[in-house]
């Protein structure tokens, strides 16, 4: 554990005058520099300034108590440590300052080596819980790096003359869902894939696995192959998570959508005629086993149908309102922007609180 090589000053607040200085004269003792008030607004006030990492901290006062007064200085700066002084012996004192997160109970009159153990123990812990703030603190600065960086590589492309729409929101910082949108000649390949778990590793596993779908589609212009290469670098080469995926194949001169899944929630293709769920046989969960296989099916699409892929942190279950409300703005024949609408007010009313919520992802497609 880092010390403090330069000793604080701290802070003492007691209505009693001698029992203020005699504290002064021990401390100084033991090498602290300290300050005195007999009244507590002035305490306060020097406190607002000064954040000292120690208050000394009479209970019983004509005005007010101590008690009373100990939770302004937690509220304000957790992390200092204030010393309950008392010359009463009082369990119930001793039971409240505990509550309200006093870090030590000393009677009067004090001793060199009481007040010395108490201050040491406050200093301690006053020290741990800096560095743990220091600690969270680049914790926190990296996960917002992070989160910079998998924004600007997962970034939306221009594919004319299809229009794009998509949404990636993390449960915390970096999201596990990621998607990938690549064309070749007239062919344009969109997935949606769904690490398991949320957070940086999961992200981290998420942008191999672009690369990966990126070099398989390159190689063959077939949903089942781009899942099977995935497959095989998740379960032989991580181990560790599995992953759930969508892919579909736009060919834009046959006008015809080749998909394959892996345990992934069914895409949906909203058509003039009504709404189609790609439901037929899929795959299982990526990562699971090695010789896995994934089914193409190929269905015809006509110009203005709009293609929905989304992360079961959005939609788990096909019984979901979004699915009418998305049917209606089909029906009103409006525009992409529409139904990114109609999912954006869904979510801000039916999605957990962050605490509890996955990683959210959709991506819409007007072909």
């Amino acid at each position: 554990m880092t010390s403090i090589t330069i000793k604080p000053e701290i802070l003492i607040i007691d209505d009693d005058r001698d029992v203020g200085e005699a504290l002064e004269i021990l401390l100084s003792k033991l090498g602290y520099n300290s300050t005195f008030f007999d009244s507590v607004e002035k305490g306060k006030e020097y406190f607002e300034k000064e954040s000292n990492p120690i208050v000394f901290l009479d209970i019983h006062m004509p005005k007010t108590s101590g008690l009373d007064v100990l939770p302004y200085f937690k509220n304000l700066i957790p992390a200092t440590q204030v010393i309950m002084m008392t010359g009463e012996r009082d369990i119930n004192n001793v039971v409240t300052s505990l509550t309200h997160k006093a870090s030590d109970f000393l009677l009067k009159p004090f001793s060199l080596q009481t007040v010395r153990i108490a201050v040491q123990r406050a200093l301690d812990y006053y020290t741990l819980l800096k560095e743990k703030e220091a600690r969270d603190e680049n914790i926190l600065r990296d996960l917002r790096l992070a989160s910079k960086i998998q924004k600007k590589i997962l970034s939306v492309p221009v594919i004319s003359p299809l229009e794009v729409i998509v949404d990636n929101t993390p449960a915390s910082f970096v999201s596990g869902d990621f998607y990938v949108l690549s064309k070749i000649g007239n062919k344009v390949m969109v997935l949606l894939g769904d690490i398991e778990d949320h957070g940086v590793t999961s992200g981290l596993i998420g942008l191999l696995m672009t690369s990966i779908a990126r070099e398989a589609y390159k190689e063959s212009q077939d949903p089942s192959n781009v899942l099977k290469r995935m497959n095989l670098e998740l379960s032989q080469e991580i181990g560790t998570h599995s992953l759930t995926a969508a892919v579909a194949v736009i060919d834009l001169e046959k006008k015809t959508i080749c998909y394959a899944r892996g345990g992934h929630p069914f895409p949906v293709l909203y058509q003039a005629a009504g709404q189609k769920l790609l439901n037929e046989k899929s795959g299982q969960l990526l990562g699971i086993m090695d010789a896995l296989e994934f089914e193409s099916h190929e269905i015809p699409y006509e110009s203005g149908d709009v293609l929905f892929l989304y992360s079961d942190g959005l939609l788990n279950s096909l019984s979901s309102p979004l699915f009418k409300e998305l049917e209606d703005v089909r029906k009103k024949g409006l525009s992409i922007e529409d139904y990114q609408e109609a999912i954006r007010t869904f979510s801000k009313v039916s999605l957990p609180t962050r605490e509890f919520r996955d990683d959210s992802s959709y991506l819409l497609l007007k072909l």
